[in-house]
């Protein structure tokens, strides 16, 4: 099944930028159109299929990233869409709203960005919240962090965001919506963060504060992805256990950054263990 939320009354006038008319109002309507939306949908299903996590090794040729999106694959897919969007594509329609493919991909980047903001961390966060700040601390994070990992190993979104990062160095406009969605993440992890600390009646170290937290935890998590995704054979997280690399390193993180009455820095406490 696919991980997408989709969303039909979402404004896209500020995602499909490369799509004009004479006029803003022309342009909104042609951005909002149910075949606009039916060629993006298409091609992000045509994503999900090259990035699933489940595609066959077996298979020797080496293809370039997103070797399966063209114009007329693109084209075909939208016949496979859902009922309530328009399953008719053509050239003429195609072209009609990107003359050029590659701005097409650079529109279709941007709605997969977009949609990724779907309320993972927020729900994962606000449902990780009783836990830690009630009860116990440590296997509380073990268990969050194990569901963190297996959302975004699991992610095909996730994989193409890694290709989205490289697109952006020739289409800055990719820059905004990437940067958009870490502030989404990293908002998330530092409310809860916030929570965990008030609840328990603790404060981190002078010079550190819950986004910075944050900030490194959601970089840990998708570093550690990237590894779980190039490597089958990982132990970034054990099944059986309920297990993270990335609960190890939330836990080591915290007893280092969470003050002991004693006012010292991050540096202080560095200092003095290794003098």
């Amino acid at each position: 099944m696919s991980e997408h939320y989709q969303d039909l009354t979402d404004d896209l006038t500020g995602v499909v930028l490369n799509v004009h008319r004479h006029n803003a109002e022309a342009t909104r309507r042609l951005a909002n159109n149910p075949l606009t939306r039916a060629y993006l949908e298409a091609g992000f299903r045509i994503l999900e299929r090259e990035f699933a996590a489940d595609q066959d090794r077996d298979d020797d040729r080496l293809l370039r990233p997103l070797a399966t999106l063209t114009r007329e694959t693109v084209i075909t897919e939208v016949a496979n869409g859902p009922a309530e969007l328009p399953r008719h594509g053509t050239v003429g329609s195609f072209r009609d709203r990107w003359a050029y493919f590659p701005d097409y991909v650079s529109d279709l980047t941007r709605y997969v960005l977009r949609t990724q903001r779907m309320p993972w961390d927020a729900r994962l966060a606000e449902q990780a919240g009783n836990a830690l700040t009630d009860g116990g601390f440590s296997s509380a994070v073990h268990e969050v962090a194990f569901r963190r990992m297996k959302l975004s190993t699991g992610s095909t979104t996730m994989r193409f965001r890694y290709s989205a990062v490289a697109l952006a160095t020739r289409d800055q406009r990719l820059y905004e919506p990437l940067s958009s969605l870490y502030e989404h993440v990293i908002e998330a992890w530092e409310g809860l963060i916030e929570s965990v600390l008030s609840r328990r009646d603790l404060r981190l170290r002078p010079g550190l504060t819950p986004r910075d937290l944050a900030m490194m935890l959601t970089a840990l998590n998708e570093g550690l992805a990237l590894r779980a995704a190039s490597d089958p054979n990982h132990h970034v997280f054990d099944e059986s256990r309920r297990r993270s690399t990335l609960g190890t390193a939330a836990l080591t993180l915290f007893a280092g950054a969470v003050d002991t009455d004693d006012g010292a820095t991050i540096e202080d406490v560095v200092d003095a263990l290794t003098s």
